[in-house]
């Protein structure tokens, strides 16, 4: 299948000349130059739906911080939207599924394209497995299973840096993968917890039990920094130093490997597949957009009730059924009159006017004009 990438009119092929495109059929290995997360998961993106068929492809990449759902979660009972505010952390919507998970300087990211004919969940994640003991990084062995190993769930762990002996109580995950399969290409995507600011992960423990939907939840689990499972080799565990192990393990797996930087200087490329034009930038907007990040959140209904929050005017109990990130239906139990024709009011409001919304890219939804003090309460109540 013939692939032409675009950029401003010219036409040219991977790799791109200086490092991004020329014509090989040999497999290769995208590193991004950018900490832009809506580049890089647009691009992965770009890569999942353009690459031949039958051409094995990595990209690793890091991201500013930020905190990602799946595709297919319930944003509002999967992050603390207050303490991303506090932090100033972003939200952003990938396009694959899988829990929720935090992004920073600290946390590698990495992509693994194939076809879906030869697509298998353990594939990558032993490769990465295997990186880690091989050079230049080459982790020691703990009680005598591998430094970095695969569980059930097919995340990997290692041993906390306090454990005794081989046994599960002990193991603290650094690495948690979604995937994609569609027509004939898959690809494997996750993170690898290096040195990330641990603290911050608080932001994914928002669990409402006031909310209900049908949505995917995350699976909670104990986690650690391989720098703090193996302080003694943080120095190899430098971002750079375990991009070039996982570089030289897609080598040993698939062959000589091109290397490739790319970065929003491939906003304008575009790709050409039959008769159907994919454009990077395309992506790289709508993951910016209210109908991304919210517009496609999975239905869930909300309740607000005086009996948790006060408020002055009445007693009130509100339920919120919210579609396509919208409210679609109110129910309202109060014993005033003009306070249930108001809470009415609410119906096709945006949600995220409604409760504190988390930090992103998407500009303030507009508020539906109720009066000031529900408002508030809504506010402090959702």
């Amino acid at each position: 299948m013939a692939l032409a990438l675009r950029r401003r009119g010219r036409s040219v092929r991977y790799l791109l000349a200086r490092g991004y495109a020329s014509a090989s059929t040999n497999p290769v290995v995208y590193i991004s130059r950018t900490r832009n997360p809506y580049f890089n998961l647009a691009w992965e993106d770009f890569l999942f739906r353009t690459l031949p068929e039958n051409e094995p492809a990595c990209f690793l990449y890091v991201n500013d911080p930020c905190v990602v759902v799946g595709r297919n979660q319930n944003l509002w009972s999967e992050v603390d939207p207050q303490a991303m505010r506090e932090e100033n952390v972003s939200v952003i919507r990938r396009q694959s599924g899988g829990g929720t998970v935090y992004h920073d300087p600290g946390n590698l990211n990495f992509s693994f394209h194939t076809s879906k004919a030869s697509f298998a969940r353990r594939i990558h994640t032993e490769l990465i497995a295997e990186a880690f003991k091989s050079k230049p990084v080459s982790l020691p062995s703990k009680h005598g299973i591998d430094p970095v190993f695969l569980t059930d769930r097919n995340d990997l762990a290692v041993l906390d840096v306090q454990a005794t002996e081989a046994e599960e109580k002990w193991f603290r995950k650094v690495s948690g993968s979604a995937y994609k399969l569609a027509n004939h290409r898959a690809y494997h995507h996750g993170t690898l917890l290096l040195d990330a600011n641990l603290r911050r992960m608080s932001m994914l423990k928002q669990r409402r039990s006031h909310m209900t939907t049908n949505a995917v939840s995350s699976v909670p689990s104990p986690v650690t920094n391989l720098t703090m499972a193996f302080p003694d080799q943080a120095a190899r565990l430098a971002c750079e130093c375990v991009m070039e192990a996982i570089y030289a393990a897609f080598c040993r797996k698939y062959g000589p490997s091109n290397k490739v930087w790319v970065d929003e200087r491939m906003l304008d490329h575009t790709a050409q597949i039959k008769s159907r034009t994919y454009h990077v930038r395309e992506n790289y907007e709508s993951l910016q957009s209210w109908d991304w990040l919210y517009g496609s959140n999975p239905a869930f209904s909300v309740t607000a009730s005086t009996e948790h929050v006060p408020f002055d005017q009445a007693s009130l109990t509100v339920t919120l059924h919210c579609t396509h990130g919208r409210v679609d239906r109110v129910d309202v139990e109060t014993p005033s009159p003009t306070l249930a024709q108001a809470v009415q009011q609410l119906k096709g409001a945006p949600y995220d006017a409604l409760a504190w919304a988390p930090p992103s890219s998407v500009p303030p939804s507009t508020a539906p004009a109720v009066e000031a003090r529900l408002a508030a309460w809504l506010k402090k109540a959702l």
